[in-house]
């Protein structure tokens, strides 16, 4: 079982080790411009993070299907799952299209005032917006193929894709190796072609290898439709409500003035770092779950998914604590003012104690409560938490006690002890596992007749 997980869990880690490293370059790079650019991309990264998190929530919907179909070995309910899936993607990446490239100024305006931030997003943003549909088609296939244990090959288009994103960033950002001269906009454009590059190499390797999936929408019937949406629309609400709450996070952040929004993102750049190995662990427990469940081996998806909680809130704490320690050397690095740094020191201290807890949310909300088919329960945890403590206590905490960025950053995870011991008792019980291989008309399986035994 450690042989499987890690089999998973390590090319995941691998790549959003890869993913955050080009993200955290190009941070470097832009913070060697000023706080505008910082802001300018950090605007741009809201967007981008919008359209990954609702596609990831349907996506997340589409996993529990691949997952599980894979447990049973139907090929056939794995082909039809991926095709709903890329064009399930395109239809959002579509809408944020329409939104981020015909109204820029406008997105600009939800997070800030700054004049100098809204005049040079315009551009910058409608470059971003072409990458959505490329995003769209990473998300779908690396999902899929994630699903059926393949996912060596999402990481090796991220090594490629990134390095491919790192060297035209840098060469058009500073005019190198006879590449124009264009500054930040350099950053759009290779963003935008590594964000199709990915897609593309994880398509043509999982055409040589026959991976079941098809671009063919008619081997879907219906009813697989209404059945596919049943568990996928409540993920991606959960990932629409949670998302939201993100971006009035962002918007909160933003309005406190552009050097806490600036520190904002340069946290947001460490603190990826913390999820590295802890979400290839939520990923790789989604799978072996859902695995399981497929077999029907509901006491083996069971014990499995109580042990991963404590095992990735551990990772999550040794994560965060290294990276504290990574942060410290960096620092002077970042040519940002005095104030800046120190508030942004002491929201690094404040990171570390939420790591743990974020880790343990991850590991039992999206690799246990989802992939079990228990979608409902988790969209309806996590957007009351987070609407109804988070949110309220960051605005109050913000705006009417004028409290400091670390104050209020500590006020966002507020939430997630309350979910922590919702999620820690929900999956103590049974509840959660549900075949969603059956058919239309069983739609849940009850676990086992008697209690588990814990």
């Amino acid at each position: 079982m450690i042989k499987d997980i890690l089999r998973i869990a390590i090319p995941v880690s691998v790549e959003n080790l890869i993913a955050n490293t080009g993200t955290f370059i190009l941070t470097i790079f832009l913070s060697r411009l000023g706080d505008v650019e910082v802001a300018v991309n950090g605007i741009a990264n809201q967007g981008s993070f919008l359209v990954i998190l609702f596609l990831f929530g349907l996506n997340t919907g589409g996993a529990i299907f691949v997952s599980q179909y894979w447990g049973k070995k139907d090929y056939a309910g794995i082909k039809r799952t991926s095709t709903l899936m890329i064009y399930s993607s395109f239809v959002i990446a579509t809408a944020f299209f329409t939104l981020t490239f015909f109204f820029p100024s406008l997105f600009t305006r939800i997070f800030t005032n700054d004049p100098r931030v809204i005049e040079n997003s315009v551009l910058f943003l409608r470059v971003i917006s072409l990458s959505y549909f490329g995003l769209a088609l990473e998300i779908a296939f690396r999902t899929l193929l994630r699903g059926i244990e393949l996912a060596k090959i999402p990481m090796e288009s991220y090594i490629f894709g990134t390095i491919l994103q790192i060297f035209l960033a840098y060469t058009l950002l500073y005019g190198k190796l006879g590449f124009p001269n264009i500054g930040l906009l350099g950053i759009a454009i290779a963003t935008t072609v590594a964000r199709f590059f990915i897609p593309l190499y994880q398509i043509v390797r999982a055409t040589l290898l026959k991976v079941p999936y098809s671009f063919d929408i008619s081997i879907i019937e219906k009813t697989f439709v209404r059945r596919f949406f049943e568990f996928a629309t409540p993920t991606t609400l959960n990932e629409i409500a949670w998302s939201l709450g993100m971006t009035v996070y962002g918007i909160i952040f933003g309005r406190m003035g552009t050097n806490v929004y600036s520190a904002r993102n340069i946290l947001s750049s460490f603190e990826n770092y913390v999820w590295t190995f802890t979400f290839g662990l939520v990923i790789g427990t989604s799978v072996i779950v859902g695995k399981h469940i497929g077999k029907t081996e509901y006491d083996k998806a069971h014990s499995f998914g109580k042990k991963m909680l404590l095992i990735n809130a551990v990772i999550g704490l040794l994560s965060a604590i290294i990276i504290i320690v990574v942060y410290y050397i960096l620092l002077p690095t970042f040519k940002i003012d005095v104030e800046t740094k120190k508030m942004l020191t002491a929201t690094m201290w404040v990171m570390l104690f939420g790591a743990p807890v974020k880790a343990f949310n991850g590991a039992g909300v999206v690799g246990v409560l989802r992939a079990g088919g228990d979608a409902k329960f988790a969209f309806i945890l996590e957007t009351i938490t987070l609407w109804a403590i988070g949110i309220p206590l960051a605005l109050i905490g913000a705006f009417v006690f004028k409290l400091s960025l670390p104050f209020v950053y500590l006020l966002t995870l507020s939430d997630e002890i309350v979910k922590a011991i919702v999620v820690y008792f929900r999956i103590r019980g049974n509840k959660w596992i549900r075949n969603v291989t059956v058919s239309t008309e069983e739609i849940v399986i009850a676990a086992q007749s008697e209690e588990i035994a814990d």
